[in-house]
């Protein structure tokens, strides 16, 4: 099977309703900004997400304007589709100094993937690299489908964050986005 693309796209008002083509799953949700120093959701101003998944070469475009929009390849674990039963997403981007790029890789998909996978309440965590991007959105991003939002402030989790490695790899990261989705749309 070939790797998932992805159309990601995110929305300061609610997205417009669109049926997804043959061979594309679809998913919404509503949440926020990550607030960092708290580990929550930041309520308002309300963000939306669509996710429309396929593993055709083509993947959709983001209808509307979004805020932020990305062509994304999934890298690990490769062809995995989102999950259904998740209760949240969570959703971290960056930009990597082209200087660490293979160290960057190796550390996001052999150290920090497998540890956040093994937190408990992890039910998918998926890493992506932009094929094209617009709005200035950064090139690397994981999806972290949760039973809860709140997944983020645990020790498992912030354990997962604070290794030797993960520190530093971010004195190298810029352009950080940070989103938190718990409400999916039907």
């Amino acid at each position: 099977m070939s790797a998932l693309g992805l159309c990601l796209a995110v929305y300061d008002t609610t997205p417009p309703a669109v049926s997804p083509a043959a061979g594309v799953q679809r998913q919404v949700w509503k949440g926020g900004r990550t607030n960092r120093e708290t580990r929550g959701m930041v309520a308002e101003p309300s963000f939306w997400i669509t996710l429309d998944e396929t593993t055709a070469d083509a993947v959709p475009t983001a209808p509307g304007a979004p805020v932020l929009s990305w062509d994304l390849v999934q890298l690990v674990p490769g062809d995995r589709l989102s999950p259904q039963d998740a209760k949240g997403l969570i959703l971290t981007s960056m930009d990597v100094d082209p200087s660490v790029e293979e160290e960057f890789n190796e550390w996001y998909s052999t150290e920090h993937i497998p540890l956040l996978s093994q937190v408990p309440g992890m039910i998918a965590a998926r890493r992506f690299k932009a094929r094209s991007m617009t709005g200035g959105a950064p090139r690397y991003m994981a999806l972290y489908h949760v039973t809860d939002v709140g997944i983020y402030a645990i020790d498992a989790w912030t354990k997962a964050n604070f290794t030797p490695w993960i520190l530093r790899m971010r004195r190298y990261q810029t352009n950080r986005t940070y989103f938190m989705f718990d409400q999916r749309q039907q």
